[in-house]
């Protein structure tokens, strides 16, 4: 039966994207129609407070005689949807590959090898997501923090406690792989359609509960709290023959995956002194932003978004401070939390989280801005390491602020804006990060443009966003793990410059920023090991 696909519907928000709303606009009987699915759907706002869905949507009709459409809707025939496929050749000929790390990148490399026919050995520094989300619980509300298992490290790597945003900025035509994977594993049906896809942290822990399970039937081998403190070289300048574990045990390899999260400092430094090449990479510094999510609800709809049954209002912003510092939002995350995220003691660090329904009745983002290389140049140790020696400045200011515990320094938009009450600031509204909030100023966190940067940005986002600067807007620090400040460099082939067999992948690495492109740079590089066993070069991964 030939399946159609219709394109360029424009409805308000309460019609039901629905057959029988096809079968009107084709003149057919809704019966006719099979196989009925969303698509794409995304929300425009612009003639706010009128919410209008604009959607595309798929079916089977057997019959249908050229209607009479108007722009913008269209109507063409496709082909029936693909299934999830990561598509490697299959396994050539045996190998030991060792898959380090268990986050986006890591987790489709392994997928892909063990859908090719490997059984490739997966290594985690941190605990399994069930036992990871009660440890991360106890430290929010108070209890211990565990530097081995906690936002940063830990099956499915720091997205884990995220929004779980499935959006990419490149390669639009490569991401319905990942979109189609992660479905095939528990992800909602609404990341196959929506224009910004989000899965939950909450989703997240079922998804990553299959991934596992299919690794293991497929011959996988994975290990928990296994984390890699050395390689062994075959000379020093020679191909990579084992890992070493924390524990001491020595394991043999022909080649390693190196998915790091970009909160793997040691194992970082580690590599430098093995002789594996890196360079700095830029990245952004900040604040995270929470308000009620009402107020952004009604800056962009007109109305808060529980009146008319749609998602939480979410917004990205941009600006160029007088100053030369980009100043953007980032990750931001509607109905969310902000978290609290360390992975090294004595150090805070914050982001966002929101569940899958993202309920919490507030919002926030990360509110950033570009660095210098002149911001860290005088910080000790390797030139490849300090911007990471700078990042661990600021988390320990941070933690000093608020008062020698993992509680946040924080302070109102407003009196962070005053130059009266910059630097006592008042008593703050209901914040949702957890163990706490300490008003303080931020003078002595970050460095003089970086403060002002953030003003400037402020004042510029409340002139698109009318309401973005108010008394009930906190500013809640640092956001200090924005990407990775460092690069293991990589040749064509996704092999490592200075060590034969080590293939540095994903965000950790240097090499992609979010869930989608961790994933598909993982697929990239899983390719390159199989091409690599096969005698076949390089190549992309999907």
């Amino acid at each position: 039966m030939p399946r159609y696909r219709l394109s360029g519907l424009r409805t308000d928000v309460s019609v039901p994207l629905d057959a029988a709303l096809v079968a009107r606009l084709l003149g057919v009987p809704v019966d006719a129609i099979g196989s009925f699915r969303l698509a794409r759907r995304s929300l425009d706002a612009r003639q706010r407070p009128n919410l209008v869905y604009e959607a595309a949507v798929e079916f089977d009709l057997e019959a249908l005689a050229a209607p009479a459409l108007l722009p913008p809707l269209s109507l063409e025939e496709v082909d029936p949807p693909r299934p999830a496929e990561l598509l490697l050749p299959p396994a050539g000929r045996a190998a030991r590959i060792a898959v380090v790390g268990t986050g986006p990148a890591g987790l489709f490399a392994a997928l892909a090898l063990a859908d090719a026919g490997y059984r490739p050995l997966v290594l985690e520094r941190g605990d399994r997501a069930e036992e990871r989300y009660r440890t991360v619980m106890r430290f929010w509300k108070g209890g211990a923090f565990d530097p081995e298992s906690n936002v940063q490290f830990g099956e499915g790597g720091a997205g884990t406690f995220s929004d779980g945003k499935l959006t990419c900025g490149k390669r639009q035509d490569k991401i319905a792989v990942v979109l189609r994977t992660l479905h095939r594993f528990g992800a909602p049906d609404e990341v196959l359609y929506e224009a910004k896809p989000h899965i939950g942290t909450d989703r997240l822990v079922v998804v990553l509960r299959n991934i596992r399970a299919h690794l293991q039937g497929r011959g996988a081998e994975i290990r928990y709290r296994s984390k890699v403190v050395d390689i062994v070289r075959e000379r020093p300048d020679g191909p990579l023959s084992a890992l070493v574990l924390a524990d001491g045990d020595e394991v043999p390899v022909d080649l390693a995956i190196l998915a790091l999260g970009h909160s793997a400092r040691d194992t970082v430094a580690m590599l430098l002194a093995r002789g594996v090449a890196a360079t700095p990479k830029a990245f952004a510094m900040g604040v995270r932003i929470e308000h009620p999510q009402e107020a952004i609800d009604r800056i962009q709809y007109g109305r808060p978004s529980g009146s008319c049954g749609v998602a939480p209002a979410d917004y990205k912003q941009t600006h160029l401070a007088s100053n030369g510092r980009g100043v953007y939002t980032f990750c931001m995350c509607p109905g969310g939390e902000v978290i609290a995220c360390s992975s090294e003691a004595g150090g805070v660090v914050t982001n966002g989280m929101s569940r899958f329904r993202r309920g919490s009745g507030f919002a926030n983002s990360g509110l950033v801005v570009q660095t210098d290389p002149g911001d860290f140049a005088s910080m000790p140790g390797r030139a490849e390491l300090r911007g990471v020696e700078f990042q661990r400045t600021v988390e320990r200011r941070a933690f000093d602020l608020g008062g020698g515990t993992y509680a946040a320094p924080a302070i109102r938009v407003t009196d962070f804006l005053s130059a009266s009450r910059r630097s006592s600031p008042r008593p703050l509204p209901r914040s949702t990060y957890e163990p706490a909030v300490v008003p303080s100023g931020f003078d002595g966190l970050y460095p003089a443009p970086y403060l002002d940067a953030l003003a400037e940005g402020l004042a510029a986002f409340d002139r698109k966003m009318r309401g973005f600067i108010s008394d009930e807007a906190v500013l809640i620090a640092p956001e200090s793990r924005t990407s990775s400040p460092v690069r293991l460099e990589r040749g064509d082939a996704c092999e490592s410059t200075t060590c034969p067999g080590l293939f540095p992948a994903g965000e950790g690495a240097g090499f992609a920023g979010g869930i989608v492109s961790a994933a598909l740079d993982g697929l990239r590089v899983a390719r390159a090991v199989t091409a690599r066993l096969s005698g076949d070069g390089g190549g992309e991964a999907v």
